[in-house]
């Protein structure tokens, strides 16, 4: 793991070692180094590949953990428009320190947090909550200064090889994250490591339930360090916290105004909300899916990464069909494929259980590549991002309902067990019932999605 991080440091460094004639060269330079890493670590956490099982692992039931979820989306859904008027405000460099800070105390908790023991779903909520104003903190406010950065210093003609570069690398430190996050959840593939080394002891899984947040916990020192070493561009009119509130809330405002009132971008975030929300919610849910179908822990990484490389061509097929179709044959043949995976995870088939997921894991591709390409098509240049952050307001508020209504559906389906089985075959059986809605659930949004368009637009024809 450090040897990675090393060369992820020293090959981002290198690259951006330039000739620079002038402070603001090197200042917008600097800057961009420490914005790839501050990406790169923020993003790839070594958890994903284990997220709702780490979670049971601790003591948590699946219904707090769909109320976890909500937390964390609420939280981003409440602080997304104040954080971006305060980065305008007293300065992006600020909000990202306070981001890496966040990052650092949410780690901190869950390396403190007692395994089952008391005021555990306290400091899940709590967590929850500061990982949720991390996101929100650093929301857009790192590429922003990065790119002002380079504006200031006249270099904005090479921010699109930068963005290409920060992605390429924010892949790669993924791809990383995933596979070392499950091999080292896995007491199997731990111990070999160990015996290869002549180690003369063994470890359990339980000793293993905290690895993956210390290793995140360290790159949350790289991400908090990369903020610190950050230098604010000289901004023009200054205004107070009020005043640049105000002002978001207005354009917040009158980007929700003008989707209620335009058919197209009303039906894309209905459809993004209705899509995006079941299977992320199937997403954060994946790992014990894995389990339950009988995968061992250390597949998680290695599917995780070959899902992610499924993004090196669903979009090119996206752009295909986004430029030889209609927005309603695409939102049908993306709900299609989600409505097709949902059946399939119902059955949980061991092993052959992966391949419906994989029809998941390419409609939330197709499906933000489309709401990306027609909002952006549809938005006037002078609300385009407000608008764009109206999409992830909407999504993150339809996610934090589904996770909540998550929970309750595993408190219904508990009591109607009623203690017939016990211990782990319980919490499967639990977690596969709840599955078999899914698709019952996705159907009948999709079908309100035409519902509620219809009643808004039809009518006036």
């Amino acid at each position: 793991m450090l040897v990675a991080i090393s060369v992820f440091y020293f090959l981002t460094l290198f690259h951006y070692m330039q000739p620079k004639t002038t402070d603001l060269e090197q200042t917008a330079w600097r800057n961009v180094r420490c914005f790839t890493l501050f990406r790169m670590f923020f993003s790839a956490r070594f958890y994903y590949p284990v997220y709702a099982l780490l979670f049971l692992d601790y003591g948590l039931t699946l219904g707090q953990f769909g109320i976890l979820n909500g937390i964390w989306a609420v939280t981003i859904v409440l602080l997304e428009v104040p954080s971006g008027a305060l980065a305008d405000t007293i300065g992006r460099r600020r909000l990202l320190v306070v981001a890496g800070l966040c990052m650092l105390f949410e780690m901190a908790l869950l390396l403190v947090a007692p395994i089952g023991g008391g005021w555990l779903f306290a400091l899940f909520a709590l967590n929850r909550v500061l990982s949720g104003a991390a996101e929100a903190a650093a929301s857009g406010a790192d590429e922003a200064l990065a790119y002002d950065s380079l504006k200031a210093a006249g270099l904005e003609d090479q921010w699109g090889k930068v963005l290409e570069r920060v992605q390429r690398d924010t892949s790669l430190a993924f791809f990383f994250a995933m596979m070392i996050g499950a091999a080292v959840y896995d007491p199997r593939m731990v111990n070999a490591v160990l015996q290869f080394l002549g180690a003369s002891f063994a470890v359990e899984q339980a000793q293993l339930i905290k690895l993956p947040i210390l290793l995140t916990f360290l790159s949350a020192v790289v991400v908090f360090c990369m903020s610190l070493r950050m230098k604010e561009t000289p901004s023009g009119t200054e205004r107070s916290v009020g005043e640049t509130l105000s002002q978001s809330w207005r354009q917040t405002g009158a980007a929700a105004r003008w989707i209620w009132a335009t058919p197209l971008p009303f039906g894309i975030i209905l459809a993004a909300m209705v899509l995006d929300s079941v299977v992320r919610q199937f997403l954060t849910l994946a790992s014990e899916y894995w389990n339950v179908i009988d995968l061992p822990i250390a597949s998680y990484g290695l599917i995780g990464s070959g899902m992610a490389l499924m993004g090196l061509f669903v979009p090119r097929v996206a752009r295909i069909l986004a430029e030889k179709s209609t927005p309603l044959k695409n939102f049908l043949l993306t709900s299609s494929a989600v409505l097709i995976g949902l059946i399939g995870l119902g059955f949980a088939i061991p092993i052959w259980g992966i391949v419906p997921a994989v029809f998941l894991y390419a409609s939330i591709q197709l499906t933000g590549f489309f709401v990306s390409r027609y909002l952006n098509e549809a938005a006037p240049s002078e609300q385009r991002a407000t608008v764009l952050s109206f999409r992830g307001l909407s999504t993150n508020f339809s996610y934090g309902a589904v996770s909540l209504m998550y929970s309750g559906l595993i408190v219904w389906i508990k009591a109607q067990q009623s203690g017939e089985i016990v211990g782990t075959a319980a919490e499967h059986s639990v977690f596969v019932e709840s599955l078999q809605s899914f698709a019952w659930y996705f159907a009948f949004t999709v079908l309100m999605v035409f519902f509620i368009h219809r009643l808004r637009f039809d009518k006036k024809a």
